[in-house]
C-alpha cells in the first residue's frame, strides 16, 4: 500500500473540502449583502466562476478576490439571468396549476407542451451558470449556447441531475452539511460536467477546423 499517495489523496480531498466551504460561504454572505432577492444570481456567477478557475486549474486568483470581482462586473446580467429563471419557474408553476381544471383534451395537449418547455428550461437552468462564467459573450448568446450545449448533450444533462440527486440525499442523510455545502457541492458537480461538454465540443470544432 503506497502510504505517502494515500495521505496526499486525503490532504487534496480535505483541501477541496476547506475550499467549497469557503466559496459555500462566500455565496451566503454575497447573498446577504445584495438583500437575497438581487445577490443569488451575481453571487452564483460568482461561485461558478470561482470553480471553474479551480477545476481548470487556474487557482493561481485568490477565491474571495475572483468572486468580489465577478459579483461587481456581472451584476446585472447575473440578475436578468435571475429574473429570468424565477419568471420561468413561476410561469410552469402557474401552467400546471391550471391543468386540473381543462378536459382531457386540453390537457393532453397543453400537457405535452409543458413537459417540453418544462425540460427545455430545466436543460437552460442547469448551463447557464457554467456557459455564463466560461464564454465572453453577450447575454443572449449566453442562452443560446446553454440551450444548444444542453439539447446536444443530453447525456451530460442526466449526470448534472444524477450529480444533483446524489447531493440532496448526502444533505438529507446528514443536514448539519447543508450549512457548508449547499451551494458549492451540487454546483461543483455541474460544473464538472459541464468543463466536459466545452472541451467536447471544442474538440470536435478543432477536428472541423482541420479537416476544412
Amino acid at each position: 500500500m503506497n502510504v505517502t499517495g494515500f495521505t496526499s489523496a486525503i490532504n487534496e480531498i480535505c483541501e477541496w473540502l476547506m475550499k467549497l466551504a469557503f466559496i459555500n460561504t462566500l455565496w451566503l454572505l454575497f447573498t446577504i449583502g445584495g438583500l437575497g432577492v438581487f445577490g443569488w444570481a451575481p453571487a452564483t456567477a460568482a461561485l461558478f466562476a470561482v470553480l471553474r478557475n479551480q477545476f481548470m486549474s487556474k487557482g493561481d486568483a485568490k477565491a474571495f478576490k475572483l468572486f468580489l470581482a465577478v459579483y461587481r462586473k456581472e451584476f446585472i446580467k447575473a440578475n436578468l439571468i435571475g429574473l429570468f429563471i424565477v419568471v420561468g419557474a413561476f410561469s410552469l408553476y402557474a401552467s400546471i396549476q391550471t391543468l386540473p381544471y381543462l378536459h382531457q383534451y386540453g390537457v393532453i395537449l397543453l400537457g405535452t407542451i409543458f413537459i417540453i418547455f418544462s425540460l427545455l428550461f430545466l436543460v437552460l437552468c442547469l448551463f447557464i451558470f457554467p456557459v455564463f462564467s466560461h464564454y465572453d459573450t453577450s447575454l443572449l448568446n449566453c442562452f443560446r449556447y446553454a440551450l444548444l450545449l444542453g439539447i446536444s448533450h443530453l447525456h451530460y444533462c442526466l449526470l448534472m441531475i444524477v450529480g444533483i440527486v446524489i447531493t440532496y440525499i448526502l444533505f438529507h442523510s446528514f443536514p448539519g452539511l447543508l450549512l457548508f455545502y449547499a451551494i458549492s457541492l451540487p454546483a461543483a458537480c455541474i460544473i464538472i460536467i459541464a468543463l466536459n461538454a466545452f472541451r467536447t465540443l471544442e474538440k470536435k470544432e478543432n477536428a472541423l477546423t482541420l479537416v476544412n
